[in-house]
Order: structure tokens, then C-alpha cells, then sequence
């Protein structure tokens, strides 16, 4: 085995991360990385097109939090389970039912069996990085860790910038089946690659408390039960109020155990953090998500030219990190509050420019124009509200809140989504046309983005930090 020096990998991490020992481990990651960027990039314009063709118009936004719910399951499972075992079997597990997923979806031809492709592409999807970054913790010395991160959040840029406009042009040329479907030739040569180089950290220890895990369905089946809770109304208060409060006596406790105290009030500091990143994916990806659809809808827009405008977005976000990141080299960690606020600020006009370029009959590049500045204002805040919330994290608390922040943004997206599609099936029971419906979507979204900027200011962690409850979520998440 060849070994590398700490003052080697400091001339040159690249090689130490590509050596003969390590570059097999690195290309699976890198590949399993890709597989599920390649998926979560290129499947939103394909949404609305397989909504209408399944008749689920109206569950259209279960297609989003069904995922988002499944995939914090999935990492808070996987990452126990790497724990306990390596992350070799979740990384197989998580594969295998991210191949599922993408096969049940693009096969179905029910709603019903869409949802429950999309269910298993989240969990297999959180099992893929919890796995992943198991393995970066465990097959890299630490001077080589950040090395292979940022190649990790690079193979997110091919993705993230040309996959959405790809998956329109699919959908609109070959049909949405193909976006799903295509992407199982990628897992096949992902799973030969990645597992084998895995094996090596195969341990058996004593299984962890299985109390994260317990908490990470309480939150998913809460979350559920309440976004589900709506739909029944036609059968009665009863029902209703029962899934209500079924839906809130398990989520509540389970998010007073997972977050950090004072979380629900944006108490100053971390817990303010942590309500702003739950915000931010709220209204955020909330948004992103009715973008396809109200571009077909309302102004009769192919799905290539909905996939260009989300990557207007991605190109924005990118941008906006590597700008973030020249400011924090040269000037340190200082303004990180500052550029919080100004991340919402570009946020919220966002979202006012993409309601006009959709609702009015103002030209419609107003919509990438406006999701430009969305992904830059997320840029920009998403990152800083991160590392703030890790700068003040207890002392050997950081790997309890990176997991804490993935929750809150899991449950930010899941019901940012979960809203604007139950809007959206209501106002259409009671006769309400497309745009009424996008102008509630849009109405909601931008006020969590603008309560999300009356707290931003507290974020900034000139007060003492809150320990986290002790029974948090594992490390084992990205």
C-alpha cells in the first residue's frame, strides 16, 4: 500500500485523494455523488408532465414531500446502520432502492405507484450520502478530507447547471418515462465501482440508541399526517381534527428532542439559525417547485424552456458560493449575518419577478431572470446561515448540528412543497383557475421568505450558545 504525508497531500491534496490506494473509494463516491445529483436536478421539469398524464394533479406536491420525507428517513437509518456495520450495505440498500424508485416511477401508471417510486428514490437517496459521508470520515485522513469534499460539491455543478434544461428536452422529445429510467445505467456501473473499496471498513459493533431513528419517523409520519390532514375533509371535522392531532402529537415532541431548544421561538444564536434554514428551504424550493408547472400551465411553456430556467437558478447558487467563499478567504467569517439577510432579500424579489413573469402578461424571462437571483440569494444565505449555525455549535456538538440542519431543511422543503400543493388542489375543488392557485403559492412562499428575514438578524451569535438536546440526530448524514 502506498501512503501519503501530510506535507505531500499539503503540496498536492488532488494526488492524495487519486492515489492507487484511495482512487477507487473516490471515483465510487464521486459517481454515487453524481447518480443522486443527476436525479435531483433532472427530475422537477419531468414532474408536470408526468402529473398530468397520471391524473394526480392534485397530489402534485406529495411528489416533492413524499421524497424529502422518505430521504431524511433513509439518512438518519443509514447512517445508524453505517455506524454500527460500515457503510458498505447501506450504500448497497441505498442504491438498490434508488434503482427502485426510479424504475417504479417511470413505470407507473398510477399516481399511487408514482409516490411510492418517489418514496423509495428519498430513502434510498438519504441512504446513498449518509453512506457516502461515512466513507469520507472513515477512508481519508484528515488533511485529505476537505480535498475530497469539494470534489464531491463540484460534480454537483455538471447537474445542477445542465440537467434540468437536458431533462426538459427528454421529456419534451422522447417523454418524461425516459428521465426517470435513464438514469439506472449510471446506479448499475455506481454500485460496481463504489462497493467493492467499501468493504474494507465492514466493522460489527454494538448497535447505537435507536432512539434517532424512532425520532425520524415521528417527524416524517407527523409531517405526513398533517399535510394529508386537508384532504379528508370531505369526510368530516372528525377525520380532519384527528389527523391534525395525531399529525402534531408526533411531530412536536419528536422536533422538541431532535432541535435545538428555542428552534420553534428563533431564539437568538443557533436555534435562529436553524428556523432560517427551515425558512429558507421552505420558501425556496417551495417555489422551484410550481415553477414547471406554471410555466406550462399559465403560459404554455415547453418543458426544455422550464428546465433552463431552473438552471438559471443553479447557475445563480453556484455563482453566489464562490463568491462567498473569495469574501470569507480574504475577510474572514465576519458579515456571514449580513449576507443572510441580503441571501432572503434576493429571495423574496425572486420570487415577486417569477410571480409576474408567470401571473401577468409581462414577458415570461422574467422567470429565469428572477430564479437567477433566487439561486444567488441562496447562495449567499444558505452557506452562511450553515456555517454559522456550526461556528456556534457546543464544543463537539458540529456533527449533531449538521444533522440537525438537514432535518429542518428536509421539513422546510417537504412542507414548502406539501402547502403550495394542497393550495393548489383546493382552490381547484372550489373553481379557482391556475393562476389564482400560483398567486396563493407564491403569496405563501414569499412570507416564509420575509419571516425568515425579520429573524435573520438573530442568527448572529453575539449571546451565549444553547446545547442541543443530547439526543440528536447521528453524524452519519452529509
Amino acid at each position: 500500500m502506498t501512503s501519503v504525508t501530510t506535507a505531500e497531500a499539503g503540496r498536492d491534496p488532488g494526488a492524495g485523494v487519486f492515489t492507487r490506494e484511495r482512487r477507487p473509494l473516490t471515483v465510487g463516491i464521486l459517481l454515487a455523488i453524481t447518480a443522486f445529483a443527476a436525479e435531483g436536478m433532472g427530475v422537477v421539469p419531468a414532474l408536470p408532465v408526468a402529473v398530468r398524464e397520471l391524473g394526480g394533479l392534485s397530489l402534485f406536491g406529495w411528489a416533492f414531500s413524499a421524497f424529502m420525507l422518505a430521504w431524511l428517513v433513509g439518512t438518519v437509518g443509514s447512517g445508524l446502520w453505517s455506524d454500527a456495520r460500515g457503510p458498505r450495505w447501506p450504500m448497497a440498500v441505498g442504491l438498490s432502492a434508488f434503482a427502485g424508485g426510479l424504475l417504479f416511477a417511470g413505470l407507473s401508471r398510477s399516481m399511487i405507484w408514482f409516490l411510492a417510486g418517489r418514496v423509495l428514490q428519498g430513502a434510498g437517496g438519504g441512504g446513498i450520502i449518509a453512506s457516502a459521508y461515512v466513507a469520507i470520515a472513515r477512508g481519508y485522513p484528515d488533511e485529505l478530507r476537505a480535498r475530497i469534499m469539494a470534489l464531491t460539491a463540484s460534480v454537483w455543478i455538471l447537474p445542477a447547471v445542465a440537467g434540468p434544461a437536458l431533462s426538459g428536452a427528454i421529456t419534451q422529445w422522447l417523454g418524461w418515462r425516459y428521465v426517470f429510467v435513464g438514469i439506472l445505467p449510471l446506479l448499475c456501473v455506481t454500485a460496481f465501482v463504489v462497493l467493492p473499496p467499501l468493504a474494507r471498513f465492514d466493522i460489527r459493533v454494538p448497535p447505537a440508541s435507536a432512539r434517532p431513528m424512532v425520532a425520524a419517523l415521528r417527524v416524517a409520519a407527523g409531517s405526513g399526517l398533517l399535510l394529508a390532514a386537508p384532504g379528508v375533509r370531505s369526510r368530516g371535522w372528525v377525520a380532519l381534527v384527528a389527523l391534525l392531532a395525531a399529525g402534531l402529537a408526533l411531530l412536536v415532541p419528536a422536533l422538541l428532542d431532535i432541535l435545538p431548544p428555542g428552534t420553534i421561538r428563533a431564539r437568538r444564536g443557533l436555534p435562529a439559525g436553524m428556523a432560517v434554514r427551515g425558512l429558507l428551504g421552505f420558501g425556496f424550493f417551495g417555489t422551484e417547485a410550481f415553477i414547471p408547472l406554471g410555466m406550462a400551465e399559465l403560459r404554455g411553456a415547453t418543458p426544455t424552456e422550464a428546465g433552463l430556467a431552473l438552471s438559471a437558478g443553479a447557475f445563480g447558487w453556484i455563482a453566489a458560493s464562490w463568491i462567498q467563499d473569495r469574501i470569507e478567504s480574504r475577510g474572514g467569517a465576519g458579515g456571514r449575518a449580513d449576507r443572510v439577510r441580503g441571501g432572503l432579500l434576493l429571495i423574496a424579489l425572486a420570487i415577486a419577478l417569477v410571480a409576474a413573469g408567470l401571473l401577468t402578461q409581462l414577458s415570461t424571462l422574467l422567470v429565469p431572470l428572477g430564479w437567477l437571483f433566487a439561486g444567488a440569494g441562496m447562495g449567499a444565505a444558505y452557506n452562511a446561515v450553515g456555517l454559522l449555525c456550526i461556528a456556534a455549535a457546543p464544543p463537539g456538538k458540529e456533527g449533531e448540528v449538521s444533522g440537525q440542519l438537514q432535518v429542518v431543511e428536509a421539513l422546510g422543503t417537504a412542507a414548502g412543497a406539501g402547502v403550495g400543493g394542497l393550495l393548489i388542489a383546493r382552490l381547484a375543488e372550489v373553481g379557482r383557475g391556475q393562476r389564482e392557485a400560483h398567486a396563493a403559492v407564491f403569496f405563501v412562499t414569499l412570507s416564509a421568505v420575509l419571516v425568515g428575514l425579520s429573524i435573520a438578524r438573530r442568527t448572529s451569535n453575539d449571546a451565549p450558545v444553547l446545547s442541543a438536546r443530547p439526543n440528536g440526530l447521528p453524524t452519519g448524514g452529509p
